[in-house]
């Protein structure tokens, strides 16, 4: 079966644009369709037909199956185009929830995407139905007023199911983060835009074989596994990544996800530097202005450079100045080797809060240990 996609661009010529539709069609890859052309109009996306009326018959005489527009597209585009093209009409979006429901595991992550797609799939449906009480054909997707009517209070009402189920997972959540801080054990979070090499780091850190195949959004769900750093016990937890013009829907969606991030003592922010700087640049200021968003206080980040084996000493020297907007320092390692794992292990004992250094005293000593040891002990809120 034939899935061959066009892609379109509409909208500014920035430096870094090659690199956004560089990613744009390795998701729509990711996502299962066949990439036949990537179509570009520099300018202001035209409010009927997202690429110029023009530019839009041009396309229409193309040879695929689906049109994927790289930025968001009103149902009134959506409607001009499917009806334009006779074919089916989706955008950026969409193809990142396909690769969501693909690589989804727990029931809460799926529930979060299920809620994602709604909320998408909604305004368009809703003026769909505008439209057919309006007595209009509806084109590529058409269908009767009835039919598109009872959908759309079926959304309505799965909605509102979904959010009081998430709305329990979150109460479930926020009751593990406050015991674990109640015991007095701290946890660092793994987070950076995605494919940056978070998992790798994670399975190396804490010895575990979570599934790595480098491709976007691997990992959907928060996966949390215990750290002891010569005596320190923390909590690592690996977390979804980021992406360039990540879908308000999403950020929405994934909350409970990002509180985990929010809440964390140390947020460890994996950059991967074997990239051009110019992308390095890029997906670190996607990365800092995320966690801006979600109310992340910078001081607890801290910035980790992976997979410097690709890159040579010099190259290294000079992503300090790429970095030097944000931080003024960070920890090169590799995930893959283990490069620099030793020193950001101490790099963490030193700045992860939540113990206090005593020194065994002649009373009340735990088995095994002498006057005079030197024992981490967790500092209970």
């Amino acid at each position: 079966m034939r899935n061959k996609a066009l892609l379109a661009y509409s909208g500014p010529k920035t430096p870094n644009l090659v690199y956004k539709l560089e990613e744009f069609a390795s998701l729509v890859e990711v996502a299962g369709f066949e990439v036949s052309e990537l179509v570009t109009q520099y300018g202001r996306a035209d409010s009927r037909f997202y690429l110029g009326a023009g530019k839009a018959r041009e396309v229409a005489s193309k040879d695929f199956d689906i049109f994927i527009a790289y930025h968001s597209l009103t149902p009134l585009q959506v409607f001009n185009l499917e009806r334009l093209f006779k074919r089916r009409v989706v955008d950026r979006v969409f193809v990142i929830l396909v690769i969501f429901e693909r690589r989804a595991g727990s029931i809460e992550s799926k529930l979060q995407i299920e809620l994602a797609r709604l909320r998408y799939e909604l305004p368009k449906v809703k003026e769909y139905l505008r439209r057919a009480k309006m007595g209009e054909q509806l084109g590529f997707l058409g269908a009767g007023e009835y039919v598109i009517d009872s959908y759309y209070r079926h959304m309505v009402r799965r909605i509102s199911s979904i959010k009081k189920r998430l709305e329990e997972a979150k109460k479930g959540r926020i009751m593990h983060i406050k015991k674990r801080k109640e015991a007095g054990v701290p946890e660092v979070v793994l987070t950076g835009y995605t494919s940056a090499g978070k998992t790798t780091l994670f399975n190396r850190l804490v010895s575990e074989n979570k599934i790595v195949d480098g491709r976007p959004f691997a990992t959907l769900e928060t996966y949390s596994r215990a750290l002891d750093i010569w005596g320190k016990r923390v909590v690592l937890t690996d977390t979804i990544g980021f992406i360039d013009d990540l879908p308000p829907v999403l950020i929405e969606s994934f909350h409970s996800t990002l509180q985990e991030i929010i809440d964390a003592d140390r947020i460890l922010l994996v950059i991967d530097g074997s990239e051009p700087y110019e992308e390095v640049a890029r997906k670190i200021s996607t990365s800092v202005r995320t966690l801006g968003e979600v109310g992340v206080d910078r001081s607890k980040i801290i910035p980790i450079v992976n997979k410097v084996d690709k890159i040579r000493l010099e190259e290294l020297r000079n992503l300090r100045k790429v970095l030097e907007k944000y931080f003024t320092w960070f920890v090169p390692v590799s995930a893959l080797t283990g490069f620099g794992i030793e020193a950001l292990k101490a790099v963490l004992f030193f700045q992860v809060p939540g113990y206090t250094i005593v020194r065994a005293s002649g009373d009340g000593n735990p088995v095994g240990l002498r006057v005079g040891d030197v024992v981490f002990v967790p500092v209970k809120e």
